[in-house]
C-alpha cells in the first residue's frame, strides 16, 4: 500500500487536503511538529486506521531526512507522493528581519524538502516508488506585497526547486507547484477581519477546498501528462 506524505498537515489547508485525499481513496502519512494536534487531526479523518502519523521538526533540517527514512525502513512503508504544505506565515518588514527568522522560514518550507526529497527518491529507502511531488507556494511569489519579503522568498524558492526537480525527476516523478491567493485560516484570519474581501478578488473569496482540490487533481492520473508547472488558484488576484 502507497501512502501520501503530507508536511504540515495539522495546518487547516493541511487538514483540508488531508480530507480531500482520504476521500480520493489516499493512504496517508501526516507529519507536523506536535504529536498531539497530529493525534486530533487523524481523529478527525473518517479512516484513521488507513492512516499514519509521524511528528516530525522540519526546522532541524540535519535530522529530517535520517527521522523519516528510518521511520520508513522500520514500518516497512512505500511513500507514492508528497505534498509540501508546512510553512511559517510571519508579516514582517524588511527592518525587523534577521538571520534567525530566515534560516528559520526557509529550514521549514524549502531545506527540509530537499532533504526529504533526497530520502524519497532514495532506492534503499523507497525503492521507486514515489511518483508525485506538489509543493504549496502562493502567488506571493509573483507578486509583491509590503511585508511579505521574507515568506515571498521562500515561496519563490519554492518555485525554483520544483522546476528543476520536475526535470531531474522525470519520466518516473511528476512535481508541480500551487499558487494559492489568500486563503481565510486561523493563521490568516486577522488579515480579513473588518475588512471587506479585496475586490480584485474576481470570484470573491477563496476556500481552502478550492486549494484541497487542485492538489488532489494534480496527485491523479487525470493530471499524467503534466510535470514542472505552477498553478495560480487564486481567484483572479494575479490578473486584477
Amino acid at each position: 500500500m502507497g501512502y501520501t506524505l503530507i508536511t504540515g498537515a495539522t495546518s487547516d489547508i493541511g487538514r483540508q487536503i488531508c480530507v480531500s485525499l482520504e476521500s480520493a481513496g489516499h493512504s496517508l502519512l501526516l507529519t507536523d511538529l506536535d504529536w498531539e494536534t497530529l493525534s486530533a487531526t487523524l481523529r478527525g479523518l473518517e479512516h484513521p486506521e488507513r492512516h499514519c502519523v509521524l511528528a516530525l521538526d522540519l526546522s532541524d533540517v540535519e535530522n529530517v531526512e535520517k527521522v523519516m527514512t528510518d521511520f520508513i525502513v522500520s514500518n516497512q512503508l512505500a511513500v507514492t507522493n508528497v505534498v509540501f504544505a508546512a510553512g511559517i506565515f510571519a508579516i514582517k518588514p524588511v527592518k525587523l528581519v534577521n538571520y534567525s527568522f530566515l534560516k528559520k522560514n526557509f529550514d521549514v518550507a524549502v531545506f527540509s524538502a530537499f532533504s526529504l526529497i533526497k530520502c524519497l527518491i532514495s532506492k534503499a529507502v523507497n525503492s521507486d516508488h514515489l511518483q508525485g511531488v506538489v509543493f504549496l507556494s502562493s502567488v506571493s511569489a509573483i507578486m509583491g506585497t509590503k511585508g511579505y519579503a521574507t515568506y515571498g522568498a521562500v515561496k519563490g524558492a519554492m518555485l525554483g526547486m520544483m522546476k528543476s526537480l520536475a526535470v531531474e525527476l522525470a519520466p518516473r516523478v511528476r512535481v508541480n507547484a500551487i499558487l494559492p491567493g489568500g486563503i481565510r485560516t486561523r493563521t490568516t484570519n486577522f488579515i480579513f477581519e473588518n475588512q471587506e474581501v479585496n475586490p480584485r478578488y474576481l470570484l470573491g473569496e477563496g476556500e481552502k477546498a478550492d486549494v484541497s482540490n487542485m492538489v488532489e487533481f494534480l496527485l491523479s492520473d487525470k493530471a499524467r501528462w503534466i510535470t514542472g508547472q505552477e498553478f495560480v488558484v487564486d481567484g483572479g488576484l494575479t490578473s486584477n
